[in-house]
């Protein structure tokens, strides 16, 4: 390992315990990371120092911790991503109106000792692997590319993913495969691959993909929209 790379994470390393709101000692890093008091000493006072936005100070003489405004920093800035997060996969809505705010996330995350709230959801037979299908889907579908999907049986090529929605025990792929709706089972689904074509969304449709009566209907959608077919036919 190089010395730029030591240096690398140790600087990482002491970042991430300031961020946990640790106080620091000069001493006991210099003995860890087997460095000089000097070397520790420069990293606080001119290395970390120089970060923007970031405000070090000395608890007393060899020890120092984040500032208390770079702390309420951090934790806004959490609480900013946790409320983004929650809205763009709508568990904001779990909650009563105007509940789900700053105050209510600090809250929650203030108690460590047990949890005041349980949103209790049927369990997935299989939880999806982040790294296979799902976060391919997720990623076409954020960037508009088509994709081809193969299950078992069938092979849905330049298939316009709209949206992945968990309903009850199963996530569901919707979205347009030959100008129509269509609904996959994620639990069928063995291999996705982008085409790298772009498609416009049709907000219309999208609209209708996120309406309640919608949702409810997909576990039976494919089954539905195969009997109508035997009609016409």
């Amino acid at each position: 390992m190089s010395e730029y790379d030591r240096f690398s994470i140790r600087i990482c390393m002491i970042l991430e315990r300031l961020f946990l709101g640790e106080t620091l000692s000069i001493n006991e890093l210099a003995n860890e990371f087997n460095v000089s008091k000097k070397t520790i000493s420069r990293d606080f006072n001119e290395r970390l120092a120089n970060l923007l936005r970031i405000e070090i100070e000395m608890v007393k003489k060899g020890q120092y911790k984040l500032s208390e405004n770079s702390m309420s920093l951090l934790r806004n800035n959490r609480y900013r991503g946790i409320l983004e997060f929650s809205k763009v996969i709508d568990i904001d809505k779990l909650f009563p109106k105007q509940v789900f705010d700053y105050k209510f996330i600090s809250a929650l995350l203030s108690n460590k000792n047990h949890s005041p709230c349980i949103v209790y959801v049927d369990s997935l037979k299989e939880q999806p692997n982040v790294y296979g299908p799902f976060l391919t889907i997720i990623q076409a579908t954020i960037n508009k590319t088509l994709i081809t999907i193969k299950t078992n049986n069938e092979v849905f090529d330049h298939f316009a993913p709209y949206k992945l929605i968990k309903f009850k025990s199963h996530w569901y792929l919707v979205g347009i495969y030959e100008k129509k709706f269509h609904v996959i089972n994620y639990d069928v689904i063995k291999e996705v691959l982008v085409i790298g074509v772009l498609f416009d969304v049709d907000v219309y449709k999208l609209q209708k993909i996120e309406e309640e009566s919608f949702i409810q209907s997909l576990p039976h959608f494919c089954y539905v929209m195969r009997v109508f077919q035997e009609e016409k036919n």
